[in-house]
């Protein structure tokens, strides 16, 4: 398996050994130039010798100054020691036949002028120059040669070295384009992929993280990654289902209450039936039947819509006809419900939600308990549902929404597309649960579906209810938002994408 940490080590290693040949190659092209400058000294000497050599015979030959040619011998030896030493150096410089003749020459000119020294007194100034001028031109041509060949020379190296180091230059910038290139490629592009697939999440959907890549750390940290959204579900799982047990517990004495009714009236006609069942007529009797039968049913309602709404399930999207959903919610809340005017309904009675029954309905048990607690006894509460088209409707300005519905639709309608199942012109169905309490102030509007955010008395609720509200509307790919003015009510509008037919007249 492939890692990051060893791609980027092995890019940095190409990268440092390249440094390390660039720089040898620099030292290595300083010492050839420091070669080619101490050549340049040795040829710059030897023909500075033969200059002085020069002017030294040109002395001698005006002056006759025996000391003049004591002189021209001494830089003559000097000339012919650093030919000598440095043969090798200046065989490069010169033609091998000039070296040759200007070896002939130095070695004939150091002739007379020791001739000269030993017949000093019979040679006149005249002889001397006769002998020594042509040599000593001929050395003087065969010196500035060697010294202009030199220099032409150096001025070459130097030329070659700026050019190979701006190569040099040039490769290091190209090769550490390609390095930079190519981990963009194998390092930083892993490492968008795992932004752009970490991008759900941070809106809410925690869904199984997808491995896309082969290297070793994202694949570790995408496993991890995993691990803790499997936890994070279950203690979501847990909270849904603890916030379900604190939400039976309120509604407990509620239904009590109303089971306390059915049952009185079936006690009573019970009584009524064993006092009279011989001295009563048929007709009174079938009514006292009638009347037993009916508070059964509706004991039997009370206890099926607690254990349904308290029973756990698996999570599992149907069509649930909203009206029934509604009736059965309101049922169960009908004990805090009875304090407060009619709820105001209008729901269509063919409406159908595709949802789970029981979290929907916990998000029906919340925004309730929170209208009815938002109030005193005046407080009326609304609901309205509605079947909405595409382009949808814009939510009223200053709505504070969470999730996004148009997101949900093109999913659904993508996956019934692919599935042939029949898609309805419809785009979504709208839910409005509103009423006139104290409101929101706009502090604390942001913070509402915050786990444990509550502004309600200590011991009153747990601050939970809007945020598993919300997360069950984002499970369920729809969106929720929420309209209020302190003093003036509040709104909770749901929406949520249809898949299934719905026939029914559409309310705009």
């Amino acid at each position: 398996m492939n890692s990051i940490r060893h791609k980027t080590s092995r890019a940095f290693y190409l990268l440092a050994l390249f440094i390390i040949f660039l720089c040898l190659f620099a030292f290595f092209n300083l010492l050839y130039l420091q070669q080619q400058v101490r050549e340049g000294v040795e040829v710059s000497s030897f023909k500075d010798d033969i200059l002085e050599m020069r002017r030294h015979e040109k002395n001698l030959i005006l002056y006759h100054n025996k000391k003049e040619l004591d002189n021209i011998i001494s830089y003559t030896h000097t000339a012919i020691a650093n030919l000598h030493k440095n043969l090798d150096s200046f065989q490069q410089l010169a033609v091998p036949d000039d070296i040759r003749d200007l070896q002939h020459l130095l070695n004939d000119y150091q002739q007379l002028v020791s001739r000269y020294q030993k017949q000093w007194r019979n040679t006149s100034s005249a002889t001397m120059a006769q002998g020594l001028r042509p040599l000593g031109h001929q050395l003087s041509i065969l010196s500035e040669q060697m010294a202009f060949q030199e220099r032409h020379s150096l001025i070459h190296s130097l030329s070659t070295t700026r050019w190979t180091l701006a190569g040099a230059i040039f490769m290091t910038a190209l090769i550490t384009v390609f390095i930079g290139y190519h981990l963009s490629r194998q390092v930083v592009r892993p490492l968008r992929e795992l932004e752009s697939n970490l991008e759900p999440i941070a809106q809410g959907h925690f869904e199984h993280l997808q491995v896309k890549s082969n290297e070793q750390e994202v694949v570790a940290f995408t496993k991890a990654f995993n691990r803790m959204l499997h936890e994070l579900e279950l203690r979501k799982q847990r909270l849904l289902q603890t916030e379900k047990l604190a939400s039976l517990g309120i509604l407990a004495s509620g239904v009590a209450h109303e089971l306390n009714n059915p049952l009185g009236n079936i006690l009573s006609s019970c009584q009524l039936l064993k006092e009279e069942l011989h001295t009563a007529d048929k007709t009174l009797l079938t009514s006292w039947l009638e009347q037993i039968d009916s508070e059964t049913m509706r004991a039997h309602k009370i206890v099926s819509a607690m254990k349904n709404f308290g029973q756990p399930k698996n999570f599992n999207i149907e069509p649930v006809p909203l009206k029934e959903l509604i009736d059965s919610t309101l049922l169960l809340l009908h004990n805090d419900l009875k304090q407060l005017p009619a709820i105001n309904l209008d729901i269509p009675d063919n409406l159908l939600l595709n949802v789970d029954y029981q979290r929907f309905q916990q998000v029906l048990i919340n925004l309730l308990k929170n209208a009815i607690d938002a109030g005193d006894h005046n407080n009326q509460i609304s609901l309205q549902a509605s079947v909405c088209r595409e382009p949808l409707t814009p939510l009223p300005e200053g709505s504070y929404i969470i999730g996004e519905v148009s997101e949900g639709i093109n999913n659904h309608n993508a996956s019934a597309g692919t599935k042939k199942h029949p898609v309805c012109k419809t785009a979504c169905a709208s839910l409005s649960i509103k009423d006139t309490g104290q409101g929101i102030s706009r502090e604390d509007m942001a913070h509402i579906f915050d786990p444990f955010f509550t502004t309600k008395a200590p011991g009153r609720g747990m601050g939970i209810g809007l945020y598993i509200a919300q997360e069950i509307i984002r499970e369920h790919a729809g969106e929720i938002a929420v309209l209020s003015q302190p003093g003036q009510g509040t709104e909770f509008i749901i929406r949520l994408p249809c898949i299934n037919p719905i026939k029914q007249p559409v309310s705009s």
